[in-house]
């Protein structure tokens, strides 16, 4: 190695985590999983939704186009 950084690098002492302190950390990171699992959205109660407001979009769409229309054609 010739780059000094590297050397330096090379130098440091190689990190060893304690036993207990990484089983503090594993349950902690199973914990925040499991809150995480417990939050998830149920997919078949969201997917009900969508078609409606997509629908009522739609309908918007459509209203002010016809509008458009019969403006235009000097109905309204």
């Amino acid at each position: 190695m010739t780059d000094p950084l590297l050397q330096l690098l090379d130098r440091l002492p190689s990190g060893r985590l304690d036993p207990s302190s990484g089983d503090r950390i594993r349950a902690r990171c199973h914990a925040a999983l499991v809150v995480e699992r417990r939050r998830v959205i149920d997919p078949a109660r969201t997917v009900g939704r969508w078609p409606r407001i997509v629908m009522g979009l739609g309908g918007l769409y459509l209203g002010a186009v016809l509008q458009e229309v019969l403006a235009l054609y000097g109905i309204v």
